[in-house]
């Protein structure tokens, strides 16, 4: 449980593509600061995870494997913006691992999983990063059935048992947030 003396943390996880950033940004309208735990992935490959590249050319940072998170570096930040001021609801942590990490669900008086079907994370992601220029929907694909979908399965499905509130990822953005706020208001 939180800390009475900070401001309390919404976890929310699930899978990639399944809407967190979205929700997240949703919630920050309703006077939630927001930490992404996807800018902690270490600096320093030798730091993480790796995998060999599919094309054979190298070794790359395993984004699907929860070690390559800077995991301290991460809580210290979150522990920084649990600081009470500036009018701050709550502190919504959101990432593909939020709820894997002990240190971030024992902290978290709300722990949050979007359940969203495979096929559309995989086509949210792909519209995402086709988006955004990277043009290899056949690597993407690969990536998916080789990395991507084996380490959801291993790390991330497994935490919707432990959550607090499981949405339907196929939800509106505004349902989610309407179901998120309700729940946080029943626990504060």
């Amino acid at each position: 449980m939180n800390t009475f003396d900070r401001i309390p943390v919404v976890a929310i996880g699930g899978g990639a593509g399944a809407g967190k950033s979205e929700l997240a940004r949703a919630l920050s309208t309703q006077g939630f600061t927001v930490l992404h735990l996807d800018d902690f992935y270490h600096e320093a490959m030798e730091a993480g995870v790796t995998v060999e590249k599919l094309d054979g050319s190298g070794r790359v940072l395993d984004r699907g494997h929860p070690e390559s998170i800077d995991l301290h570096k991460f809580l210290l930040e979150m522990v920084r913006l649990q600081e009470p001021g500036d009018g701050k609801r709550g502190l919504v942590v959101e990432g593909t691992f939020a709820l894997y990490f002990s240190e971030i669900v024992e902290e978290a008086i709300l722990s949050v999983y979007i359940a969203t079907p495979d096929d559309v994370r995989l086509a949210r992601k792909m519209m995402r990063k086709l988006s955004s220029g990277d043009s290899d929907a056949q690597l993407m694909i690969q990536n998916y059935l080789h990395f991507s979908r084996p380490r959801h399965e291993e790390y991330v499905a497994p935490t919707q048992k432990s959550a607090d509130l499981v949405l339907d990822g196929m939800q509106s953005i505004d349902s989610l947030t309407k179901a998120v706020t309700r729940a946080f208001s029943e626990v504060t």
